[in-house]
Protein backbone atom coordinates (compact mmCIF):
# COMPACT_ATOMS: atom_id res chain seq x y z
CA UNK A 1 0.00 0.00 0.00
CA UNK A 2 1.54 3.60 -1.28
CA UNK A 3 1.25 7.06 0.67
CA UNK A 4 -1.42 7.65 -1.99
CA UNK A 5 -3.71 4.64 -0.49
CA UNK A 6 -3.24 5.86 3.44
CA UNK A 7 -4.42 9.45 2.22
CA UNK A 8 -7.21 8.17 0.68
CA UNK A 9 -8.43 5.73 3.71
CA UNK A 10 -7.43 9.04 5.91
CA UNK A 11 -9.92 10.43 3.75
CA UNK A 12 -12.47 7.79 3.78
CA UNK A 13 -12.30 7.19 7.89
CA UNK A 14 -13.00 11.32 8.05
CA UNK A 15 -16.09 11.37 5.91
CA UNK A 16 -17.83 8.88 8.06
CA UNK A 17 -16.70 10.07 11.21
CA UNK A 18 -18.80 13.31 10.04
CA UNK A 19 -21.48 11.22 8.84
CA UNK A 20 -21.68 9.27 12.31
CA UNK A 21 -21.25 12.88 14.09
CA UNK A 22 -24.15 14.21 11.93
CA UNK A 23 -26.54 11.14 12.98
CA UNK A 24 -25.93 11.61 16.58
CA UNK A 25 -25.50 15.86 17.15
CA UNK A 26 -29.36 15.60 18.87
CA UNK A 27 -28.32 12.91 21.06
CA UNK A 28 -30.43 9.95 19.16
CA UNK A 29 -29.58 7.10 17.02
CA UNK A 30 -32.48 5.70 15.44
CA UNK A 31 -32.52 2.68 12.96
CA UNK A 32 -32.63 5.02 10.11
CA UNK A 33 -29.34 6.95 11.57
CA UNK A 34 -27.58 3.37 11.46
CA UNK A 35 -29.10 2.31 8.11
CA UNK A 36 -27.76 5.21 6.18
CA UNK A 37 -24.82 5.02 8.19
CA UNK A 38 -23.55 1.89 6.93
CA UNK A 39 -25.06 2.42 3.21
CA UNK A 40 -22.58 5.87 3.26
CA UNK A 41 -19.69 3.59 4.59
CA UNK A 42 -20.36 0.95 1.89
CA UNK A 43 -20.12 4.21 -0.65
CA UNK A 44 -16.70 5.20 0.67
CA UNK A 45 -15.58 2.18 1.18
CA UNK A 46 -14.50 2.76 4.63
CA UNK A 47 -13.49 0.15 7.31
CA UNK A 48 -16.26 0.32 10.32
CA UNK A 49 -16.48 3.45 12.42
CA UNK A 50 -16.15 0.48 15.37
CA UNK A 51 -12.35 -0.19 14.56
CA UNK A 52 -11.65 3.36 14.57
CA UNK A 53 -9.34 4.69 17.59
CA UNK A 54 -11.07 4.81 21.11
CA UNK A 55 -10.23 8.06 21.32
CA UNK A 56 -12.18 9.22 18.30
CA UNK A 57 -14.82 7.09 19.02
CA UNK A 58 -15.01 8.80 22.66
CA UNK A 59 -15.40 12.21 21.26
CA UNK A 60 -18.22 11.70 18.93
CA UNK A 61 -19.92 10.17 22.20
CA UNK A 62 -18.74 13.08 24.00
CA UNK A 63 -20.45 15.30 21.34
CA UNK A 64 -24.21 13.38 21.91
CA UNK A 65 -23.54 13.78 25.43
CA UNK A 66 -23.12 17.41 25.13
CA UNK A 67 -26.10 18.03 23.28
CA UNK A 68 -28.58 16.08 25.88
CA UNK A 69 -26.85 18.12 28.67
CA UNK A 70 -27.58 21.01 26.96
CA UNK A 71 -30.84 21.81 28.54
CA UNK A 72 -29.42 20.82 32.11
CA UNK A 73 -31.52 17.88 32.00
CA UNK A 74 -31.00 13.63 31.32
CA UNK A 75 -34.26 12.01 30.89
CA UNK A 76 -34.66 8.41 31.09
CA UNK A 77 -35.05 8.35 27.28
CA UNK A 78 -31.98 10.86 26.90
CA UNK A 79 -30.17 7.83 28.87
CA UNK A 80 -31.48 5.13 26.65
CA UNK A 81 -30.13 7.03 23.50
CA UNK A 82 -26.59 7.29 24.75
CA UNK A 83 -26.56 3.81 25.79
CA UNK A 84 -27.54 2.86 21.93
CA UNK A 85 -24.92 5.11 20.92
CA UNK A 86 -22.21 3.79 23.13
CA UNK A 87 -23.10 0.20 22.06
CA UNK A 88 -22.90 1.43 18.42
CA UNK A 89 -19.31 3.16 18.76
CA UNK A 90 -18.35 -0.22 21.13
CA UNK A 91 -17.33 1.81 23.80
CA UNK A 92 -16.99 -0.42 27.21
CA UNK A 93 -18.13 1.68 30.04
CA UNK A 94 -14.58 1.87 31.83
CA UNK A 95 -13.94 4.19 28.10
CA UNK A 96 -16.50 6.84 29.26
CA UNK A 97 -16.61 5.92 32.66
CA UNK A 98 -16.15 9.63 33.83
CA UNK A 99 -18.66 10.51 31.58
CA UNK A 100 -21.13 8.15 32.99
CA UNK A 101 -20.67 9.50 36.01
CA UNK A 102 -21.60 12.74 35.29
CA UNK A 103 -24.87 11.49 33.17
CA UNK A 104 -26.10 9.84 36.54
CA UNK A 105 -25.67 12.98 38.59
CA UNK A 106 -27.41 14.43 35.98
CA UNK A 107 -30.10 12.08 35.85
CA UNK A 108 -30.43 12.14 39.83
CA UNK A 109 -30.78 16.06 39.47
CA UNK A 110 -33.33 15.71 36.93
CA UNK A 111 -35.16 13.20 39.18
CA UNK A 112 -35.25 15.06 42.25
CA UNK A 113 -36.14 18.32 39.94
CA UNK A 114 -39.09 16.44 39.50
CA UNK A 115 -40.20 15.05 42.25
CA UNK A 116 -39.12 11.80 42.81
CA UNK A 117 -36.10 11.72 45.33
CA UNK A 118 -33.20 9.01 45.56
CA UNK A 119 -32.95 6.55 48.80
CA UNK A 120 -30.05 5.00 49.91
CA UNK A 121 -29.63 1.38 50.33
CA UNK A 122 -29.52 0.27 53.89
CA UNK A 123 -26.57 -1.49 53.43
CA UNK A 124 -24.57 1.44 52.15
CA UNK A 125 -21.48 2.06 54.35
CA UNK A 126 -22.23 5.48 55.04
CA UNK A 127 -25.34 4.34 57.21
CA UNK A 128 -23.28 2.37 59.77
CA UNK A 129 -23.35 3.38 63.30
CA UNK A 130 -26.54 5.80 62.93
CA UNK A 131 -29.41 5.74 64.59
CA UNK A 132 -32.30 6.48 62.58
CA UNK A 133 -35.70 7.55 64.14
CA UNK A 134 -38.38 6.06 63.64
CA UNK A 135 -40.01 6.93 59.99
CA UNK A 136 -36.61 8.25 59.02
CA UNK A 137 -35.63 7.71 55.54
CA UNK A 138 -31.75 8.46 53.98
CA UNK A 139 -31.95 9.83 50.83
CA UNK A 140 -28.53 10.36 49.59
CA UNK A 141 -25.41 10.09 50.96
CA UNK A 142 -21.50 11.35 49.44
CA UNK A 143 -17.90 11.56 50.73
CA UNK A 144 -16.51 15.34 52.12
CA UNK A 145 -13.81 16.83 53.48
CA UNK A 146 -14.13 19.03 56.70
CA UNK A 147 -12.66 22.27 57.60
CA UNK A 148 -12.96 24.72 60.32
CA UNK A 149 -13.20 28.07 59.44
CA UNK A 150 -13.28 31.06 61.12
CA UNK A 151 -14.55 33.80 58.80
CA UNK A 152 -16.43 33.06 55.58
CA UNK A 153 -14.78 37.14 54.69
CA UNK A 154 -18.21 37.99 52.87
CA UNK A 155 -17.99 34.65 50.94
CA UNK A 156 -21.11 33.43 52.68
CA UNK A 157 -22.74 31.17 49.90
CA UNK A 158 -26.71 30.65 49.36
CA UNK A 159 -28.66 29.77 52.28
CA UNK A 160 -30.84 26.35 52.02
CA UNK A 161 -34.54 28.45 53.12
CA UNK A 162 -37.25 26.94 55.06
CA UNK A 163 -40.10 26.40 52.95
CA UNK A 164 -38.78 27.78 49.92
CA UNK A 165 -37.80 26.44 46.44
CA UNK A 166 -33.89 26.64 44.85
CA UNK A 167 -33.16 29.07 42.36
CA UNK A 168 -31.61 26.69 39.88
CA UNK A 169 -27.60 27.48 39.38
CA UNK A 170 -27.85 30.43 42.29
CA UNK A 171 -25.15 27.62 43.70
CA UNK A 172 -22.67 27.68 41.19
CA UNK A 173 -21.21 31.10 41.35
CA UNK A 174 -20.18 30.72 45.32
CA UNK A 175 -17.29 28.90 45.77
CA UNK A 176 -16.01 27.72 49.63
CA UNK A 177 -14.18 29.99 51.80
CA UNK A 178 -11.36 27.69 52.20
CA UNK A 179 -8.43 30.33 52.45
CA UNK A 180 -6.92 30.05 56.31
CA UNK A 181 -9.63 27.01 57.06
CA UNK A 182 -8.13 24.24 59.46
CA UNK A 183 -8.70 20.21 57.97
CA UNK A 184 -10.19 18.72 60.42
CA UNK A 185 -10.35 15.37 58.65
CA UNK A 186 -13.18 13.38 55.91
CA UNK A 187 -16.30 12.06 56.71
CA UNK A 188 -20.15 11.23 55.32
CA UNK A 189 -22.61 13.44 54.61
CA UNK A 190 -26.45 11.56 54.87
CA UNK A 191 -29.59 13.38 53.67
CA UNK A 192 -32.68 12.42 55.24
CA UNK A 193 -36.59 13.42 55.14
CA UNK A 194 -35.86 14.50 58.77
CA UNK A 195 -31.80 15.42 59.29
CA UNK A 196 -28.60 16.77 58.05
CA UNK A 197 -26.53 13.97 59.06
CA UNK A 198 -22.55 14.55 59.30
CA UNK A 199 -20.09 10.98 60.13
CA UNK A 200 -16.80 11.21 60.57
CA UNK A 201 -15.62 7.59 62.12
CA UNK A 202 -17.31 6.69 65.14
CA UNK A 203 -18.90 10.07 66.03
CA UNK A 204 -22.13 11.43 64.36
CA UNK A 205 -23.75 14.63 64.58
CA UNK A 206 -26.69 16.00 62.87
CA UNK A 207 -28.44 19.29 62.09
CA UNK A 208 -32.58 18.97 62.31
CA UNK A 209 -34.22 20.72 59.49
CA UNK A 210 -36.16 23.73 60.63
CA UNK A 211 -36.53 27.48 60.04
CA UNK A 212 -33.62 27.97 61.92
CA UNK A 213 -31.12 25.77 60.04
CA UNK A 214 -28.28 27.76 59.51
CA UNK A 215 -27.03 25.72 56.35
CA UNK A 216 -25.34 27.21 53.60
CA UNK A 217 -24.78 26.04 49.45
CA UNK A 218 -21.44 26.19 47.42
CA UNK A 219 -20.61 24.86 44.09
CA UNK A 220 -18.00 22.56 45.77
CA UNK A 221 -19.98 21.96 49.38
CA UNK A 222 -21.73 23.04 52.34
CA UNK A 223 -21.11 25.64 55.41
CA UNK A 224 -22.77 25.24 58.83
CA UNK A 225 -22.68 27.90 60.71
CA UNK A 226 -21.97 27.64 64.15
CA UNK A 227 -22.29 30.23 67.21
CA UNK A 228 -18.62 30.74 66.73
CA UNK A 229 -17.45 29.92 63.44
CA UNK A 230 -18.21 27.70 60.76
CA UNK A 231 -17.78 24.26 59.46
CA UNK A 232 -16.91 23.61 56.07
CA UNK A 233 -17.98 20.33 54.46
CA UNK A 234 -16.59 19.96 50.73
CA UNK A 235 -17.63 17.37 48.44
CA UNK A 236 -14.95 14.94 47.27
CA UNK A 237 -16.94 14.22 44.12
CA UNK A 238 -15.56 17.18 42.01
CA UNK A 239 -18.43 17.02 39.54
CA UNK A 240 -20.31 20.03 38.78
CA UNK A 241 -23.74 18.68 38.83
CA UNK A 242 -23.07 17.72 42.58
CA UNK A 243 -23.74 21.35 44.33
CA UNK A 244 -26.75 21.04 42.81
CA UNK A 245 -28.18 18.05 43.12
CA UNK A 246 -27.76 18.98 47.72
CA UNK A 247 -29.35 22.40 46.78
CA UNK A 248 -32.06 20.73 45.08
CA UNK A 249 -32.57 17.92 47.45
CA UNK A 250 -32.37 19.87 50.65
CA UNK A 251 -35.22 22.43 48.75
CA UNK A 252 -37.25 19.66 48.33
CA UNK A 253 -36.47 17.97 52.12
CA UNK A 254 -36.66 21.37 53.70
CA UNK A 255 -40.21 22.01 54.11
Amino acid sequence: MGIKDWFGGDKKKEALREKVKEAVSDGRLSSQDIKEIEEHRQELGAEDIRGDRTIIRRGIYNEAVAAVKKDGEVTATDAHELAKIQKFLALRDDQIEKTRWDLARLRRLTEIRGGNLPTVTPGNAALRGIQFEEGEIAHYSLQVDMFDQGSTRGADGVQAEWGKPYESGAARVHVLPEAGAKPIGEGALVFTNRRLIVKTGSRVAAIKYAPDAQIYLYSDGLRLQRTIGNTLLKYRSGSEETGEIVAELLAALMR
